[in-house]
């Protein structure tokens, strides 16, 4: 079980580099509303105008009273959601890598797998009764179809032959067809049990603690490619960041760090998600082939 906290984790160490960025924990509960924060520690960096992290949430520090150790913040800074948090939960101050924007990625890059020019699929199955008349029959509680890979059927409990003649249509009426996709027989074919096999998208997480193989359907094998795809998509702000001129106060900074150093510096991960990708991709191929003619 491979949860996506820990992808995120593992990204966030290949990121960091070894930098241990400036921490704190909260003194006592809070929920979903409170715009008092109350820290452990002494307030170090947690100043007016900073910006810190619990869990998935940002939040604004509007002022800061370090003989209390009290904050007034902002709640649910830049697009993310305020939510309840535990007592002792970590605080990180101005986080190079947010967690929420960690999350946006990988689901961007999970939705990115699934494209034609990626080509990797989950395979999804469903059993669907045929009367031996109809010409189209509504493909149960399926969502987004990629491809059809198969269909077969039931002839005996040790006999399940591959049917030709058949397709997919999609984008139909839910009145008529509940999934809005149908298989169309094009040739006639004997009532029984049918089983569709056809390849589908992975899903996006809900959250840090989702699965990344039973709830997104990514196989273990392909963790690494989405590890890197988050690395690749989090560490292209920081080039885009780096280019801000009104930013650039140290002189030496062009001279060191010149622009493209950031984009160079993941160059040799781009290249190693697309050969993982390609790999993948004819892993697939040569375990679910198409069985069907049109």
């Amino acid at each position: 079980m491979t949860t996506v906290a820990t992808v995120l984790n593992r990204a966030s160490r290949q990121m960091l580099a070894g930098v241990v960025e400036e921490r704190n924990k909260l003194a006592a509960a809070l929920d979903s509303s409170t715009t008092s924060v109350v820290v452990t520690y002494d307030v170090g960096g947690l100043r007016t105008g900073t910006v810190f992290e619990i869990d998935s949430e940002l939040f604004y520090v509007w002022d800061a009273n370090s003989a209390t150790k009290t904050l007034t913040v902002e709640r649910g800074f830049n697009g993310t959601t305020a939510a309840s948090h535990s007592s002792g939960a970590l605080i990180t101050i101005s986080p190079r890598f947010p967690r929420g924007q960690m999350l946006d990625a990988l689901n961007a890059d999970i939705d990115d797998l699934s494209s034609t020019a990626n080509g990797l699929f989950r395979v999804v199955s469903v059993d669907l009764s045929y009367n031996g008349a109809d010409r189209q029959i509504d493909i149960t509680s399926s969502g987004t179809i990629l491809q059809l890979l198969d269909v077969r059927l039931r002839y005996l409990a040790d006999e399940h032959p591959v049917i030709h003649g058949v397709r997919v249509q999609t984008g139909l009426p839910t009145t008529d067809f509940p999934s809005g996709n149908t298989l169309v027989l094009d040739e006639a074919v004997m009532a029984g049990t049918l089983r569709v096999r056809y390849k589908a998208p992975f899903t996006r997480a809900s959250s840090e603690s989702s699965d990344l193989t039973t709830n997104c359907f990514i196989p273990a094998t392909c963790e690494d490619i989405v590890e890197m795809g988050v690395i690749l998509r989090m560490m292209a702000g920081r080039e885009i960041k780096r280019n801000f001129t009104e930013t650039q106060n140290d002189t030496r900074r062009p001279d060191e760090v010149p622009a493209g150093s950031v984009t160079n510096s993941v160059a040799n991960i781009l290249r190693l998600r697309r050969e993982r990708i390609i790999a993948e991709a004819g892993r697939l191929k040569a375990q679910y082939p198409i069985k069907f003619r049109k």
